[in-house]
């Protein structure tokens, strides 16, 4: 239940720390115990703890090991000791006893992009990694996390939470009238990007999000196997 946001300026125009701040606390409801922003030029990242186990005791966020590749995070990660395992024969110094965002963030540093495939659990995630000026989000299998997201011109926009990206000022208030149609007929989304705002759309779950100068994509990483009857 932690609140994560996100602010990326690709054009390399400086984050307004203030407003980052102002919308971090509007997350102060997903995580009262906590609350910590990072800014690196037109970079920057907002976090609100939940303290939920007792790994979460020491966790801090925005997080980094090198100052070099940030990450916030939603998550709640499972086989840790499987991954724990991995890890280390990745050459990793992991330990069982970490927040699970410093795990996502060893793994990033092992596996890259393809993190995600080794990953069980509940997540919503972004790595910024600036040596290559990458953004990459990630959303677990089914989709028990939320990420949302805003890319307009070029700055991106991302948090778990869709009323924290809505008080930015590039963010509008027009309406999706699809999204709002197929809720009256069908209770649902038929398009699983879509909210009811026309500038806010949503990561679907098991999908990654990568954005940097020269790139913007979306790709599904796992699909539900299905036996043939």
């Amino acid at each position: 239940m932690s609140g994560i946001v996100g602010i990326v300026n690709l054009d390399g125009a400086p984050v307004d720390e203030r407003l980052l701040s102002r919308m971090t606390a509007s997350m102060a409801f997903r995580g009262p115990d906590a609350q910590q922003t990072w800014v690196g030029g037109s970079v920057g990242f907002g976090h609100t703890l939940l303290k939920t186990t007792y790994e979460s005791e020491h966790e801090q966020q925005p997080f980094s090991f090198d100052q070099q590749t940030f990450i916030v995070a939603d998550c709640r990660i499972d086989a840790r000791e499987e991954l724990v395992t991995q890890l280390k024969a990745g050459g990793r110094p992991a330990c069982l006893d970490r927040p699970d965002v410093e795990l996502i963030l060893h793994a990033w540093h092992v596996w890259g992009e393809s993190c995600v495939q080794h990953l069980l659990g509940d997540f919503a995630f972004a790595v910024w990694d600036s040596s290559k000026r990458k953004l990459f989000c990630a959303r677990d299998h089914l989709g028990v996390k939320s990420l949302f997201y805003s890319h307009l011109g070029r700055s991106i926009i991302f948090s778990n939470t869709l009323d924290c990206i809505r008080q930015h000022p590039v963010v509008s208030e027009t309406l999706n009238d699809s999204a709002v149609a197929d809720f009256l007929l069908f209770d649902m989304n038929q398009d699983s990007e879509a909210t009811f705002f026309a500038d806010v759309l949503r990561i679907p779950p098991a999908h990654t999000a990568v954005w940097s100068p020269e790139q913007h994509q979306i790709a599904r990483y796992w699909t539900l196997p299905v036996d043939e009857p």
